[in-house]
């Protein structure tokens, strides 16, 4: 490894711990009330930031723990967005029935009473001196290019300026209320990857090329004008391995819509990501920008070996030269995907992981 000072991060999701999940399953069956399930989130987020105190972790979250979905929980608290359960096929794409998706239902703006503040100020109420308040968000490009797949592309630019100004507010409170890092959670560059998803692209009159800007400054307006002080994280999320070899032209105009966000100050993105992104593209990682590298699985409990590690990190080193370099998890720690069988994962290991990343830096 070439840097020589690596820290320790995190995604920002936790594992429920066993009694909150069953209090989940109580509120909706409806044994207790709202106001006892608010109580036992509230004890166990308290009981989550001393054991991320404990692991050593300075940005600290609230696990996520009171979100029934990592993006509609949020999206659907701005002015504008609502949520719908699917009852029928629609235009360009067979959607199964039962699935609850955003509806635009007006104007996007931002929303003073958003849950998220109280959450935060919940949190924030936690935390020690020197400790910092991290919020994880789903990027505003993630809920644009929904938008663009299900709908005939129309006034994508009025609701992109309109998306990216409720953010820009909603992330502006925050930080007036104490945020100093924020995730944006990004999953829209997998469109680029996916077959399918480019052709509803082109049926609805969308050119996928002309998109790829659109998303980086939609991110970026959203950031824009965010004090020095306010860490602010890409997180991309690509399914690049098995994907990328489809779309292998659009390598580098996907890192480099990617490169181009101005007003982020770091990017996130597991191992095999950055290596399958990059391939072998002679891209400059810009400069001044920071590193959060994932390379310990959260999707399987056995620990990775050091050196599997360094490896790793070796092997992102050799294609681009960061700022600075953090380590982490692949991803957060409650994984919502159904391909994979996460059952073997157990609350205990997600701190065995967050531990061996520790002695790897520590050991740097």
């Amino acid at each position: 490894m070439t840097l020589t000072a690596i820290a320790v991060e995190h995604a920002g999701q936790f594992m429920f711990p066993a009694e909150l999940a069953k209090s989940r399953a109580d509120y909706s069956e409806g044994r207790i009330s709202a106001a006892e399930l608010k109580k036992i989130e509230d004890d166990s987020i308290a009981a989550l930031v001393e054991q991320q105190r404990r692991a050593g972790l300075s940005a600290i979250t609230d696990g996520e723990l009171r979100r029934r979905s990592w993006d509609l929980d949020f999206l659907t608290g701005l002015n504008g967005v609502d949520s719908t359960c699917v009852t029928s096929g629609n235009l360009w794409e067979d959607t199964e029935l039962g699935t609850v998706m955003p509806a635009i239902e007006g104007e996007i703006s931002f929303n003073p009473e958003h849950p998220i503040f109280e959450q935060f100020v919940f949190l924030k109420n936690l935390l020690k001196s020197g400790e910092t308040a991290r919020v994880t968000l789903p990027s505003p490009a993630h809920l644009l290019v929904w938008i663009m797949l299900n709908s005939n592309g129309n006034s994508i630019q009025a609701i992109a300026s309109q998306l990216a100004e409720a953010y820009r507010l909603t992330i502006k409170k925050l930080y007036e209320l104490g945020c100093r890092s924020i995730i944006l959670r990004d999953t829209s560059w997998n469109t680029f990857c996916d077959h399918d998803k480019l052709k509803r692209l082109l049926q609805g009159g969308l050119d996928p090329l002309s998109i790829m800007p659109m998303l980086t400054k939609v991110n970026d307006d959203a950031l824009a004008d965010m004090p020095a002080d306010m860490e602010r994280i890409l997180s991309i999320k690509a399914n690049c391995t098995e994907r990328f070899g489809k779309a292998s032209h659009l390598h580098p105009l996907i890192v480099n819509a990617i490169f181009n966000h101005a007003n982020v100050s770091a990017f996130m993105a597991e191992s095999a990501t950055a290596c399958n992104l990059l391939g072998d593209h002679e891209i400059a990682f810009p400069e001044g920008k920071g590193l959060i590298l994932g390379v310990v699985d959260v999707k399987q409990p056995q620990l990775e070996s050091c050196q599997d590690i360094t490896d790793k990190i070796d092997s992102v080193l050799a294609k681009v030269s960061p700022a600075w370099l953090r380590i982490s998890p692949t991803d957060g720690f409650m994984i919502n995907d159904d391909t994979y069988d996460t059952s073997s994962f157990m609350p205990e290991d997600q701190w065995r992981k967050i531990s061996l990343l520790q002695s790897v830096a520590n050991n740097n």
